[in-house]
């Protein structure tokens, strides 16, 4: 028989969403009655810490540049908000860095559209043509590039593990029960059943929330099968593996920003060394697929990025590989864009999903949004258009500036 817990919050993920949200929950309720479950507590195949985790202001869409924004003040002061008494203080080594958006006449227009939104929203952009993007960065072939544009203020990016670790010490102290399992069954009653070994309980819930990340479609249908029919739907969100690559060049310019290329091409410096992906990746089909992360396909890197990368930075002829790692992302199939608040046919039931590769960087502000919904407080952001009704109308809200 399986042991039975009671709380009023139960949020299934214990990555960055659901401890962020754990965490501004616990400004409206006692903590000691908001349960986070996480299935891995090494975090080591965390979609979270095996992020760029960097943080942009540019993007298409005003909710997703205010959630920036609220959460780079976050992080600015994290050590107010997530520091524990007698731990050292919080340092997720934040360093500061553009991103460098670049675009063909094929593109261009679309990012003059986003400049003008980010504009309205109070980012400091710079626009380039080919001319002054090649006074700025002298390595750059821009032959093609038709507008270019980059952000010198607030953005850049800092040490997932360690923000996520941050959150994780914090709601313990603050009472959260933050237990290591897996939800692997829902029930009638708000019962869910966790898994921990051969340990099975059940947990008795007033709300949950759906903080799963790249297993947030599964958990939903999981929810799904103990609801009838005219409450069930799909959570259109699958996880995407990507692949990421260290490599070095001695030719390679300093201080590359974070920049995105025409054709997917996305890369930054590291160190003396760089970091480099393409925009795209394989989607998942099963849990049992995400368990098999797999290694970097070096050929993947020559086939797929390499070409790419040496025409938009010709000293990248002489590139080599260092090395690499994979990871998953939670992949939104309707818009690419965060799906947040409540299931849209059955109450007390929230998700926090599907931020198709932004999600870390909107952690901290995502979370208080979502708190504040599921406490009846108005959002300090107003993230409506954000919420899952646009699932069931199949009306995407698209963010177009996702990698």
């Amino acid at each position: 028989m399986a042991a039975s817990k009671l709380c009023n919050v139960l949020v299934c993920g214990g990555g960055v969403m659901g401890l962020s949200t754990a965490y501004h929950l616990t400004k409206y309720m006692d903590p000691t009655q908001i349960v986070v479950v996480e299935k891995d507590s090494t975090y080591q195949r965390s979609a979270s810490t095996l992020s760029w985790a960097s943080v942009r202001q540019q993007f298409s869409l005003r909710e997703n540049i205010l959630l920036s924004q609220r959460s780079i003040e976050f992080l600015k002061d994290i050590d107010k908000h997530l520091s524990v008494e007698g731990e050292d203080p919080v340092d997720i080594q934040f360093k500061h860095g553009s991103y460098l958006f670049l675009t063909t006449n094929k593109t261009s227009h679309l990012l003059a559209e986003n400049i003008a939104v980010q504009e309205q929203a109070g980012v400091k952009v710079q626009k380039y043509n080919a001319a002054s993007l090649q006074r700025k960065y002298p390595y750059l072939n821009v032959e093609d590039v038709e507008l270019a544009s980059d952000c010198d203020a607030d953005e850049g990016w800092f040490d997932p593990w360690a923000l996520v670790q941050a959150f994780r010490k914090k709601v313990k102290s603050l009472g959260v029960n933050v237990i290591e399992g897996q939800v692997t069954q829902f029930k009638e009653g708000k019962t869910a059943q966790v898994r921990n070994g051969n340990t099975l309980t059940d947990i008795h819930y007033g709300q949950c929330v759906n903080a799963t990340g790249i297993s947030a479609g599964y958990t939903n249908e999981l929810l799904n099968q103990s609801l009838p029919s005219e409450q069930r739907f799909t959570l259109p969100v699958i996880p995407q593996r990507r692949q990421c690559f260290n490599i070095a060049c001695k030719e390679g310019p300093a201080n590359v920003p974070l920049m995105c290329c025409p054709l997917g091409t996305v890369i930054r410096s590291e160190g003396p060394n760089y970091i480099v992906l393409f925009s795209g990746g394989t989607l998942a089909t099963s849990e049992q697929e995400i368990e098999d992360f797999g290694d970097v396909d070096d050929s993947y890197f020559i086939d797929t990025i390499w070409e790419n990368l040496a025409y938009r930075i010709p000293a990248f002829e002489s590139a080599k590989i260092l090395g690499g790692w994979v990871g998953y992302y939670e992949y939104n199939t309707l818009d690419q864009n965060a799906l947040i608040g409540p299931h849209p046919l059955t109450n007390d039931h929230y998700n926090i999903n599907g931020f198709s590769g932004h999600g870390i960087q909107h952690a901290p502000y995502a979370g208080r949004c979502l708190a504040e919904i599921m406490c009846g407080v108005e959002p300090v952001i107003n993230i409506e258009r954000l919420g899952l009704d646009r699932v069931l109308e199949n009306k995407p809200y698209r963010e177009r500036n996702i990698l």
